[in-house]
This record gives C-alpha cells, sequence and structure tokens, in this order.
C-alpha cells in the first residue's frame, strides 16, 4: 500500500480579474441592484494547486497569458509560486511536463524512493507521453479519477477551491482599496499568494481528502443517491423547427 503522506491531489483553477466569489454588499435600500467598481477584464489566469493526504500542500503553479515570459511579472510572493506563461492562460502538454518536473522535485525527499499517487482529472495535459515517462521513471502512479464524478471524488473541487476563491476575492478587493491598483500580472502572485495560504490550511487540506473518502479510504461516501456530473454544461435548442437542409 501506498503511505499516505505520499498521495497527492492536483487540479486547475482559473481566475479573471473581474470575478470571485459571490458575496453579499451594503447599499441603498429598495435597490435590488447594487454595483462595485471592477475589472472588465476576461483574461484567464490558471493556478495548479496540489494538496496531500498528510495535510501539506506544494507550492502553487501560476500560468499567466502570454506570447513570451515578462521579468515584470516576478513580483512579491508570498505562496513562492511556480510562474510560467502561454498563449492562451491555461496549461498544455508542454507546461504539464514542467509542472510534474516540478512537483517531483518538490516532493522526491519526503518519498525516499518510495512510490507516490498523484489522483489527477481527465485533462490532456496529465497524459501526453512525456508527463506518463516521467512519471514512471520516477515511480509517480498516475490514477484519474473516473468521468463526470470529480464533483463527488476531487477534494480540491469539493472543499478547497470554493474557500480560495472566496479568500482571493476579499484579497483582491483589500488589496484595491489599500493601494487603488487593480488585479494586474505585476501583482496577481502577490494577491493570489496571500489567498492560497490562507486557504491551504492542514485542517482544510485533510478534510478534502476524508469528506471525498480517498484517506481515509471510505467507500461509503459515493451512494446511488449520489448525481453524477452532466458530459454538458449548457444545452441548447433552436427557437423553432427549421426546414431542412439548415
Amino acid at each position: 500500500p501506498i503511505d499516505p503522506k505520499l498521495v497527492y491531489g492536483c487540479d486547475e483553477i482559473g481566475f479573471m480579474p473581474s470575478r470571485g466569489a459571490k458575496r453579499w454588499v451594503i447599499g441603498p435600500r429598495n435597490q435590488s441592484i447594487q454595483h462595485q467598481q471592477g475589472d472588465g477584464g476576461r483574461e484567464n489566469t490558471t493556478v495548479i494547486v496540489t494538496i496531500c493526504a498528510d495535510g501539506t500542500a506544494t507550492k502553487p503553479t501560476v500560468i499567466l497569458k502570454g506570447k513570451a515570459f515578462d521579468v515584470n511579472w516576478k513580483q512579491d510572493n508570498p505562496a513562492e509560486a511556480f510562474l510560467g506563461q502561454s498563449n492562451k492562460g491555461w496549461t498544455d502538454g508542454e507546461i504539464g511536463v514542467e509542472w510534474i518536473q516540478d512537483f517531483h522535485e518538490q516532493t522526491k525527499d519526503k518519498s525516499l524512493g518510495r512510490t507516490r499517487l498523484l489522483l489527477v482529472d481527465g485533462h490532456n495535459s496529465h497524459y501526453t507521453c512525456g508527463f506518463l515517462r516521467f512519471a514512471r521513471k520516477n515511480r509517480i502512479h498516475v490514477l484519474c479519477y473516473p468521468a463526470h464524478g470529480t464533483h463527488v471524488y476531487q477534494g480540491l473541487d469539493v472543499v478547497i477551491f470554493a474557500v480560495l476563491k472566496q479568500n482571493w476575492t476579499q484579497e483582491r478587493d483589500a488589496y484595491y482599496r489599500q493601494t487603488r491598483q487593480r488585479l494586474t500580472k505585476k501583482n496577481f502572485l502577490k494577491i493570489y499568494g496571500e489567498a492560497h495560504i490562507r486557504t491551504l490550511t492542514k485542517e482544510n487540506i485533510k478534510t478534502a481528502f476524508r469528506v471525498t473518502g480517498v484517506i481515509p479510504y471510505d467507500p461509503t461516501i459515493v451512494s446511488d443517491k449520489l448525481a453524477p456530473s452532466k458530459e454538458t454544461s449548457s444545452q441548447g435548442e433552436l427557437p423553432a423547427t427549421q426546414p431542412s437542409p439548415v
């Protein structure tokens, strides 16, 4: 059996400047819609978060959107995040290989040559030849969650990310109030890092593994009453029957 101290789960979470957790606001009476000034940008930044069943977390990986790396992106980095870039701001196969190499460097001393288990979702960056060959060479077992089941099995989705979004929203808004500076690539690591540290506590991480039945192992967590996620996140219909051909 694999030591619980060597069981890891990783997942990605995206951030947009103007988006965060829903929250209560104070405003005029009898006004159904309240407004808060925010950034209208829709550029996505991806963060790869990795947690361990012993209650620890590795340093996160932040993927900023850009055609080339900008030295100005380096800044106050409280979470000591690994920083990368991609044309679209999310993970691809090349970044996936760099990520698992960084994961190995951060966890190899604790493993002492023993097998590590890495729980992942079905993102294609986890299944390139380079990713899997490196994992096999370094005794990292890669196990994928069942399709449409991450809302049940993935502790980051079930526990961590909701708290992280809330803390990130609070840190972003507090930073603006203090500095009058909006979120940019030049201050993202500072703002995100504070939220990451607040969220990735030993208690939260252990809860993420426990409530999903991973560590300690508890198959009764998953029952027939749990509804599977749908294959698509949205449905669409034409407004009226169209003559053929359309």
